[in-house]
């Protein structure tokens, strides 16, 4: 008898572990699942934001204006001008997006001060949200960016984090390209952990990195 009550406790013993380690796993599948949703749609938006550049260049001649003219004169107002009839926007007037904010992909709050801090949308029709900005730092080559592009593949829902569903492209004036294009594959993975800001995340997921 006393064997028998010991058999049972071992049942119990061991499914009680089991279903332990299934809780535990089950989260971390969903969650790198979701990623990988979201990784795979955000290669596509990618390729669907490259192609409507490529049509701003070839019927406008150029994406933006030249280095000069992006410093002192055209503002990102202007430049939405010209990208607009080019996207598939639900407005052509910036989203209403209510008290929408977003951090870094370490959790870190993004601060005002940030080159890459944004704080007026576009939507388009899939309900994803954009945004322009020039860039802040001295632009003395054509092989800088004039401007950022944010992007937010899944609009206000969460998790409004860089690196998850936040993404940036550089726009140059012919061309764009992700965020992080030239970096290191070690230097986009590091950025691109619990620890950086996600910045990079935007090109490795491209070349194949995962979560």
């Amino acid at each position: 008898m006393k064997g028998f009550s010991f058999s049972i406790f071992n049942i119990i013993a061991l499914l009680a572990i089991a279903v332990l380690i299934v809780l535990i796993i089950i989260p971390f599948n969903l969650i790198n699942l979701e990623q990988a949703q979201r990784i795979a749609k955000w290669k596509t938006v990618y390729e669907e934001l490259k192609y409507s550049f490529d049509m701003v260049n070839l019927h406008e001649g150029k994406i933006v204006p030249s280095i000069q003219e992006a410093q002192k004169v055209y503002t990102e107002d202007y430049v939405w001008s010209i990208l607009i009839p080019y996207f598939n926007l639900g407005s052509d007037k910036p989203a209403d997006v209510g008290k929408y904010k977003y951090r870094k992909l370490n959790a870190s709050p993004v601060k005002k001060c940030w080159q890459f801090y944004f704080d007026t949308f576009y939507e388009t029709k899939d309900k994803v949200l954009l945004s322009i900005k020039q860039n802040q730092t001295e632009v003395i080559s054509e092989k800088q960016p004039l401007y950022y592009m944010f992007i937010d593949i899944n609009g206000t829902q969460s998790p409004n984090r860089i690196g998850q569903d936040i993404f940036f492209i550089s726009i140059y004036k012919n061309h764009i390209t992700a965020l992080g294009e030239g970096r290191t594959h070690s230097r986009l993975k590091a950025n691109c952990s619990p620890i950086g800001s996600g910045l990079f995340c935007s090109e490795y997921y491209l070349l194949g990195g995962s979560f």
